[in-house]
């Protein structure tokens, strides 16, 4: 829950970085427009969440409240139960009624992807372009997920330059913005931004002399927890250097952990790394959730606490070092080195049982 505080070091940012708009809640608007006065960074809020199922007359009343407080940006939800009973000349009305309200605002419509049929999202498309929407937006964030990029390649398809692509929810790395942009979107929502700034103004500013290597890693479980081991494989040029090791109780995931550690703890010098893993709980936590980790000491959204933290802190400390690229490949699919790190891993696992 945003306090006063973090709307003002939300608005100080903004107006270093000068990013186009920062949302906050409608009670919000007034401060944040008083915050970021003189600036270019505009001020937006979101009607009808998370739902939009207010009535019509309310969402246009609240986008007429929330302008004449000082937003220049009106995200608007769509009425996700017209959608589902196909009552789309409802949401043709009601769109309407709330861009006549915020006239000489920017606005955007968010139809929650993660609820709809790719024909329920086309249709969309076609309405809101036709009325003169600015931008369809994937979703609010509070969803059973965010945006995929399957989304925003059958947005921005559909739109075909009529109405610009907003991807929302779940955006917390260069990586994932940079894919985002890639599929067709024209502007990214997400409670990140700063970090993914500072992510871009490092690869840009990195000496492009950096040596590159690519590193392969996996990791094994005898019985999870039970005795494990870890492998790494580093390759530069045509140099090779393989690592592994073992410990006598543990779990699958923190030998996961431990051979990206030990890879690029054996880095004597900042490079340009690729690393391939079939983890999923490293890939994604290294790209999606560890920046929230360390803005919420290491606390999940709901207050626990981050299971492997010892290992998550090591590693976080390791990745300013390099530029680091992750790749997720498929286990036991025939991939040489994976094929290789997983049976490294093994033998180590099966030392430890000794």
């Amino acid at each position: 829950m945003a306090t006063a505080k973090d709307i003002e070091k939300l608005c100080a940012e903004a107006r270093t970085y000068e990013v186009a708009a920062v949302c906050v809640a409608p009670t919000f608007v007034p401060y944040a427009a008083e915050l970021l006065k003189g600036s270019k960074v505009k001020v937006c809020t979101v009607v009808g969440f998370p739902l939009g199922f207010q009535l019509t007359s309310v969402k246009a009343f609240e986008s007429r409240e929330v302008l004449s407080c000082g937003a220049q940006e009106i995200d608007f939800v769509i009425n996700l139960r017209w959608v589902k009973e196909g009552r789309f000349e409802f949401i043709s009305g009601e769109v309407n009624e709330i861009l006549a309200a915020a006239k000489g605002a920017t606005t955007k419509a968010i139809i929650e992807c993660a609820y709809l049929k790719q024909e329920e999202m086309e249709q969309l498309v076609d309405l809101l372009a036709e009325c003169g929407v600015d931008y369809v937006k994937t979703s609010t964030g509070f969803g059973p997920r965010g945006a995929t990029v399957e989304d925003v390649k059958i947005l921005s398809q559909r739109a075909s330059g009529r109405i610009k692509v907003k991807a929302a929810g779940g955006i917390r790395n260069l990586e994932d913005a940079l894919a985002f942009l890639e599929a067709g979107a024209e502007r990214i929502g997400t409670s990140s931004g700063i970090v993914i700034l500072k992510e871009l103004e490092k690869r840009l500013s990195s000496p492009q002399d950096l040596p590159e290597v690519e590193i392969f890693v996996d990791g094994a479980c005898l019985g999870n927890p039970g005795p494990g081991g870890w492998a790494a494989i580093l390759r530069s040029g045509r140099q090779e250097k393989i690592l592994t090791g073992s410990e006598s109780q543990t779990t699958n995931n923190r030998m996961e952990l431990t051979a990206a550690i030990k890879a690029l703890e054996a880095l004597k010098r900042p490079c340009q790394v690729k690393i391939y893993t079939d983890s999923r709980y490293l890939k994604d936590g290294v790209t999606k959730w560890l920046p929230r980790w360390l803005q919420n000491n290491f606390r999940t959204s709901r207050g626990k606490k981050v299971k492997n933290q010892d290992l998550w802190e090591k590693l976080a400390g390791l990745l300013n070092r390099h530029e680091i690229e992750w790749y997720w490949i498929e286990a036991h699919a025939g991939h040489p080195e994976n094929e290789r790190c997983d049976k490294l891993a093994r033998q180590a696992a099966q030392e430890a049982r000794k």
